[in-house]
Formats: C-alpha cells, sequence, structure tokens
C-alpha cells in the first residue's frame, strides 16, 4: 500500500500463500534430503555405497520421508489460511483506508468550492487598491 494521503492506496492483492517461514523451511530441507537418500538407496547409486545398509535403516528413512512430507503438506495449509486471514485484513484496513482519502478529497473540494466563490463575489463597486513598495525595498535587475 502507498505510504501517503494524498494519493489513492493500492487495493490488495490475493496470494495463494505466505512466504515460507524457518520451521517449513528446516522441514523442507530435511525432505529433500530424506528423499535424496532414499532415491539412492533403492538405485543404489553411487555403487557399492548403500549395499550394506539394512532393511531396518531404509524403513527409518522412509518413515522419515512420509513424516516430513505430511508436515510440509500441514505448513502449506497453515501458509495458506494465513494468507487468507491477511488478505481480509489487509481489504478491511484499504476500505477503511479509502474511505477516509474519500472524505478528505470531498472536504478539499467543498473547501476549494467555498474559496473560489469568496473570491467571486468582491464586490466590483470598491475599487482594489494595491499598496506599492517603498523605494528602499524596490530591487532594480540590471540585463547583461
Amino acid at each position: 500500500m502507498a505510504n501517503r494521503w494524498n494519493v489513492m492506496q493500492d487495493k490488495p492483492k490475493r496470494k495463494r500463500r505466505v512466504t515460507m517461514d524457518t520451521y517449513e523451511f528446516c522441514t523442507f530441507l530435511i525432505f529433500v534430503s530424506l528423499g535424496a537418500i532414499g532415491v539412492m538407496i533403492l538405485l543404489k547409486l553411487p555403487s557399492g555405497t548403500f549395499d550394506h545398509v539394512s532393511d531396518s535403516r531404509n524403513a527409518v528413512i522412509a518413515l522419515g520421508f512420509v513424516i516430513s512430507g505430511a508436515l510440509l503438506l500441514k505448513f502449506d495449509s497453515n501458509a495458506r489460511v494465513r494468507a487468507a486471514k491477511k488478505f481480509d485484513y489487509d481489504l478491511a484496513e484499504y476500505e477503511m483506508v479509502r474511505t477516509k482519502w474519500l472524505e478528505m478529497e470531498a472536504t478539499k473540494l467543498d473547501m476549494q468550492k467555498e474559496h473560489s466563490i469568496q473570491y467571486l463575489a468582491v464586490d466590483s463597486s470598491k475599487p482594489i487598491i494595491v499598496e506599492s513598495l517603498p523605494e528602499s525595498k524596490v530591487i532594480e535587475v540590471s540585463p547583461d
């Protein structure tokens, strides 16, 4: 949103989700690393490295992969809920600021209208006298 009162505020835009927080980023790193290790175990890459890994260790890695994947889905749904709440709050704030801005613009137009009416309502029968400056305050400018 714009920070000044003399311009129309920008309407907030709906986003799918908010940015990734620390817990979600850490869980994502765990998910990717466990997934990479799991794929390497299944494909036995590099050759001979994962030959000694037991099935119980494979199960632990697979369980960690599934749990971290479930946590990622939960974090993503929470991020979407937070984005929806933030949009609703920003929209309510936008409506409030927009209403105030429109009221200020209407007041400003009324003041300008009143000022212009006062200016046009000058009595033309009375002459307007413009006082001249004293000689000491007159500045002469010579052309160069």
